[in-house]
């Protein structure tokens, strides 16, 4: 059980539990709600991935739990769910940030364009529904009724700036975020008399494992300078940031947002 985790910040004696963890923006929200005080519950598939996020956050003075799960699969998410509560009595935050990424064309093109000659395939579209929107669903049916009776909670689930706007190849993706997208305007509608908020954050370009093939290449770096007023990517510390301000009571008016945090993309 964790000790009523007591450290300095806005954050402090709260959990939350953070999805898709182990690596890239997951783990650079679990910095930083752990840098505000929260404790964190940290789940993702590759428990090897969650415990080098966990040494990070305790290093930082922060506590962490970690709860190796597929959030796809119900029966994991229960299990998830009866960890972090033995662990930590109750979870006050929820982030939805398991994703996944396949670029493929939705079906084959005359003159072959697209990164993989093959088109999407439905395992592959399933796929991608089902981290991004069946995990968000599992998760808050499994979280969301503590909040919900205790009268307070915060859910941020992360999207992306797709939204509104058409990106070749990733037509399985783009759907489910936008989805997830919706959810979060219609929990936001239901919970929002009982205390708990619902916002989504609209993510730019981050270089993660996943956006390798953008971040990772001089002629991705060059697309994304003409693309971005700022002229640069994110860094995923700033969505860390974001992500604590949504966690705490800074602006509890707040709720069924999807704030796009982009360097100007999509303006």
């Amino acid at each position: 059980m964790i000790d009523s985790w007591q450290g300095g910040g806005e954050l402090s004696g709260r959990t939350a539990l953070v999805t898709g963890a182990g690596r890239g923006l997951g783990r650079a929200i679990a910095c930083a709600l752990a840098g505000a005080g929260a404790a964190v519950v940290l789940t993702s598939r590759t428990g090897s991935e969650l415990e080098e996020t966990a040494g990070l956050v305790r290093a930082g003075g922060g506590t962490a739990v970690t709860v190796t799960a597929d959030v796809t699969d119900r029966d994991q998410v229960g299990e998830l769910y009866r960890a972090a509560l033995d662990a930590a009595g109750q979870v006050d935050i929820v982030v939805n940030n398991a994703g996944n990424l396949v670029l493929r064309p939705f079906a084959a093109l005359p003159d072959g364009r697209g990164p993989r000659e093959a088109p999407l395939s439905y395992d592959e579209w399933r796929s991608s529904h089902a981290v991004h929107l069946d995990g968000a669903f599992h998760v808050l049916q499994a979280f969301g009724p503590g909040m919900l009776a205790r009268g307070h909670g915060r859910v941020i689930n992360i999207v992306s700036t797709s939204l509104g706007r058409a990106v070749g190849f990733t037509s399985a993706y783009d759907t489910a975020k936008a989805a997830l997208a919706q959810l979060t305007r219609s929990l936001a509608f239901e919970w929002a008399r009982y205390g708990v908020s619902v916002n989504a954050i609209a993510a730019g370009q981050f270089p993660t494992a996943m956006t390798g093939h953008v971040h990772g290449t001089e002629a991705g770096t060059a697309w994304l300078k003409r693309r971005i007023p700022m002229r640069r990517a994110g860094q995923p510390a700033e969505l860390g940031e974001l992500v604590v301000m949504l966690a705490g009571d800074r602006v509890p008016f707040l709720t069924g947002q999807v704030i796009a945090l982009d360097g100007g993309e999509t303006l």
